[in-house]
């Protein structure tokens, strides 16, 4: 029989007869019928620590004890030799707890009598699970504490962290700090697991310590910490979640830096790109002061009206190139704003840290836009410049006295029709 299964032997005997403690160990007492004898053969059998019968105040054998019947038999149990059987055999938690080796190192099966646990039958509940949580986050913090004072290899009779002072933490446990679930413990413990940050986490982990434990009197402090737990857990994975994000976002910072340079790049050629054309404006109104002259012939007419012509299709073609520029700037900004927003919803908190990037990129993008405004406007300046010299190039007397005259010879001749 294995080491679980005299456990829970043990345990069996102990519900039946309910064991007490004594000097050495435990004790029970029964009643002396067959049943007793085939349960005692089957603890002799599988060398179950029942070292000794006490009957009528004589120490007897067990073969002694099939010879009678009806009597009470004392049975003492002798806790050394369980322990040196490899069986472990606590009467209350408070044993268990006291036993410090235990803390970090527990034994591979226990029994409980107070509660009538085991382990490992029921690692799954109650305060054998709580246990086990203690026993695993106190393994956590020792490995990452800055110092440790051992008593044993294995019994670590305090942690000390340094942050900013010397936080000191004996590791003494009872049952009240076993009495509720770690709250979070599953997280912490899984970020630990992650072997990603080591240094980071263990500078934080100092970090929620020393704002947990620093007020708190020395030996109060690993109960408190127990107890409070889940604003523990609460901190410790913010205060990571927020490293990591500031972590991930220095390289998201870098990207959005990067793209910043070529969205500038985007806006300044659209504006470059129509600039070069512009210069057309100040060349197209050189001309036009100079080739519009006052009509006086057929030829100066139809010079000016194909100057007049050719700076129509001018603005015209230059409308249309800017209409598609300020199209491109538009599209320019709606992409980076949508970067911008997807970097605003994924990291919100930290946006502030970057949201001049999309303020620079807006002034510079209302810079350009009103450039492309006031080249509409400079265009619709030479165009109705352009139209009105060709208005006052002509000759508007003779063209008016031309009119008259055609007028009155044309109801002449209407006249002498009649």
């Amino acid at each position: 029989m294995d080491l679980q299964a005299r456990t829970q032997k043990v345990k069996e005997l102990h519900i039946a007869y309910g064991f007490k403690r004594n000097d050495s160990g435990y004790e029970f007492t029964a009643t002396v019928n067959e049943q007793l004898i085939a349960e005692l053969e089957s603890c002799e059998q599988n060398e179950q620590p029942i070292f000794s019968y006490l009957f009528k105040r004589k120490h007897v054998s067990l073969d002694d004890l099939r010879k009678e019947e009806s009597p009470e038999v004392l049975i003492k149990i002798n806790s050394e030799a369980i322990k040196s059987s490899g069986l472990y055999i606590y009467y209350e938690w408070a044993d268990f707890l006291a036993a410090r080796g235990n803390i970090l190192n527990p034994p591979e099966n226990f029994l409980i009598l107070s509660d009538t646990t085991t382990f490992p039958f029921d690692k799954d509940q109650g305060k054998i699970k709580h246990f086990f949580e203690v026993s695993d986050f106190l393994k956590i913090i020792v490995e990452n504490a800055d110092h440790r004072v051992e008593l044993t290899s294995d019994i670590i009779e305090e942690i000390v962290f340094l942050h900013k002072t010397k936080i000191e933490i004996p590791v003494v446990l009872d049952e009240t700090s076993i009495e509720e679930g770690l709250d979070g413990f599953s997280i912490v413990k899984s970020l630990f697991t992650d072997n990603s940050h080591s240094e980071q986490k263990r500078s934080i982990l100092k970090e929620v310590i020393f704002g947990l434990l620093n007020n708190i009197n020395k030996n109060d402090r690993l109960i408190y910490l127990l107890v409070n737990f889940g604003e523990f857990s609460k901190r410790f994975s913010e205060n990571y979640q927020l490293f990591v994000s500031e972590f991930s976002f220095d390289d998201v910072r870098k990207e959005y830096e990067e793209s910043k340079r070529d969205y500038l790049t985007k806006l300044n050629d659209i504006f470059s790109s129509v600039q070069t054309k512009m210069l057309g404006i100040p060349i197209s109104l050189a001309i036009a002061s100079i080739k519009i002259s006052p009509i006086i012939d057929l030829t100066s007419f139809w010079t000016n009206f194909f100057l007049l012509i050719a700076v129509i299709i001018y603005t015209q073609m230059m409308f249309i190139l800017i209409s598609n520029q300020r199209h491109t700037l538009d599209a320019v900004k709606d992409e980076y704003q949508s970067h911008m927003g997807r970097l605003k919803h994924q990291y919100s908190e930290q946006y502030d840290s970057i949201k001049d990037i999309q303020r620079d990129l807006d002034i510079r993008y209302d810079f350009q836009a009103n450039c492309l405004r006031s080249f509409n406007l400079m265009l619709i300046g030479l165009l109705l410049f352009v139209i009105v010299l060709f208005v006052f190039s002509i000759p508007w007397s003779v063209v008016l006295d031309s009119i008259f005259e055609n007028q009155i010879v044309n109801a002449f001749l209407s006249f002498l029709c009649v």
